[in-house]
């Protein structure tokens, strides 16, 4: 043949491979063993032969579970509202527009102290929760909250006691700070059933301070639901 009809009759190599077990296959139609190949291709090929034989991949990973401040969930649904109550401001019943969903983030609905610059909030739960972060927030001007101290578990506290009383925490709020999530000194809020808020200065040095809302993130606990038992006798806040 003259090399120009060789290269016409050429046909191009076709290699077509059957695996039937874990050895052999068929090239063009001829029966052949994996262990008569060289041993990096028997290796390679015996491995496609293994992961077609077992069966469906297994399922991705699942991510790992939050944990941290990622794992803490907004506490609204563990307000026990009634047991809630804020002391100095021009309209005591506000309290529920600082912490519900959709009125806290209403920078219009303002909270204001009435004679000073104090106001007192007390938060009741229907169960023992941990409290780990809190966020403020407040109108951009001087009367936004300053300096904070929070109470863990002291029911009918007014301002007085705010004054005199240890708390468990006191914050220095900066003007950056407000509507900002900070985390607490998580170890002092465990078994939280009331947390009560002092605010007993503003950025401005102001005549009153004001505040439109609250946010609490933490985690609830296996415990008895404090909104199943009536208050026997006082005021909001005594005998929980």
């Amino acid at each position: 043949f003259s090399p120009a009809a060789k290269h016409a009759t050429r046909k191009p190599l076709e290699l077509t491979a059957r695996i039937d077990n874990g050895y052999n296959y068929e090239l063009h139609g001829a029966k052949r063993d994996f262990r008569d190949l060289p041993v990096p291709i028997a290796a390679m090929s015996k491995q496609v032969a293994s992961a077609a034989s077992s069966g469906p991949a297994a399922p991705a990973p699942q991510p790992p579970a939050a944990y941290g401040a990622a794992a803490m969930e907004d506490l609204l649904e563990s307000i026990h509202w009634s047991g809630c109550e804020v002391l100095n401001a021009t309209k005591t019943d506000a309290v529920g527009s600082l912490l519900k969903q959709g009125l806290r983030d209403q920078e219009l609905m303002i909270v204001e102290s009435d004679a000073d610059e104090q106001l007192l909030i007390s938060i009741a739960f229907k169960a023992k929760v941990k409290v780990h972060s809190i966020a403020i927030k407040a109108p951009a001007d001087g009367r936004a909250p300053k300096s904070l101290k929070l109470f863990v578990n002291k029911p009918s506290m007014d301002c007085s006691d705010g004054e005199s009383m240890v708390a468990d925490q006191e914050i220095e709020l900066s003007a950056e700070q407000l509507g900002e999530r900070l985390e607490l000194k998580f170890v002092k809020f465990q078994n939280v059933d009331r947390l009560t808020l002092f605010i007993h200065a503003n950025q401005g040095a102001e005549d009153s301070t004001a505040l439109s809302g609250i946010k609490l993130w933490g985690a609830g606990l296996a415990q008895t639901n404090m909104a199943d038992f009536k208050r026997v006798a006082g005021s909001a806040g005594e005998g929980e």
